[in-house]
């Protein structure tokens, strides 16, 4: 396997002085992330298989016991959870201030193109490249769900697939479209991780539906913007122009599962509260 890449035109940044920047080369090579995206969505149909041919686990009717950090699975998921809240929050506060100064003493349209290369130099490329591999880290998400018996959804297998190979285009075309999208997720990642975690320790702070519906919101909103770097002249090369349509037929499944798992999940449990005070 050729393992040399080409950086990206304009590129000065140095691999020794990105984290993991050594494994570069090796994660830019196009087998890896769809080699591993087709292992993933294997594994998750076959353990999905697996566990609907079991018997279903009798719910009981007792009090329910408060969880403890302690126990093994609790553990794991409050960690996993924890770690990707606060990598996603470092993510937000390094990326979206020089995002946002970039527009401010550029203007727009030098801005959102990085037409001079300094978003490319600053942060664009080490947290395009960081983003892409805590994608991988991701994939525990749907181990977790594996580990405690329950089957994970269409949705979630398809964001986990897609979404490593989506960010592995971006770093290859190093299209300053990214940086929207690098931003935008992680910060609705801090919120949803730091949930996650609360409810992994029993604390179940209100408003989960509003969490799905941020979800729906950064991904329509982002939509947007890669609509208008479409019609903007002279703002991406031929490369990063395939980038936006990749993503554009990578992100309308997902606002579609996303919307369906928002009306079945919580009109339903709305319907259910209704019967209950009818009753």
């Amino acid at each position: 396997m050729d393992l040399r890449i080409e950086p990206a035109q304009g590129l000065h940044v140095s691999l020794s002085s990105v984290p993991l920047g050594d494994w570069y080369p090796v994660f830019m090579q196009w087998q890896v992330p769809v080699t591993v995206s087709v292992i993933y969505m294997a594994l998750s149909f076959y353990m999905n298989s697996s566990l609907a041919s079991r018997p279903a686990a009798k719910k009981s009717n007792g009090p329910s016991t408060k969880k403890t950090i302690f126990e093994p699975m609790t553990m794991l998921t409050f960690v996993h959870n924890v770690v990707l809240a606060i990598y996603s929050g470092w993510t937000f506060v390094c990326v979206f201030p020089p995002f946002v100064q970039g527009i401010r003493s550029k203007g727009w349209f030098e801005g959102l193109c990085d037409t001079d290369g300094s978003l490319l130099n600053s942060v664009l490329f080490v947290h395009n490249y960081l983003f892409y591999l805590s994608k991988y880290y991701e994939l525990i998400d749907t181990l977790i769900i594996v580990l405690k018996g329950r089957k994970a959804s269409f949705l979630q297998i398809y964001h986990h697939a897609g979404v490593i190979l989506i960010m592995y285009y971006a770093n290859y075309t190093s299209s300053p479209t990214s940086i929207f999208i690098v931003w935008e997720n992680s910060g609705v990642h801090t919120i949803m991780y730091t949930y996650y975690a609360l409810t992994a320790v029993g604390i179940h702070p209100p408003g989960k539906q509003y969490l799905t519906s941020l979800q729906i919101f950064q991904f329509l909103f982002g939509l947007s913007f890669i609509v208008l770097y479409m019609f903007l002249p002279g703002c991406q090369s031929p490369a990063q122009r395939s980038w936006l349509w990749a993503m554009t037929a990578y992100l309308l499944p997902l606002i579609y599962l996303f919307v369906q798992f928002f009306a079945s999940t919580y009109s339903k449990k709305k319907t259910v509260r209704v019967e209950k005070k009818t009753e």
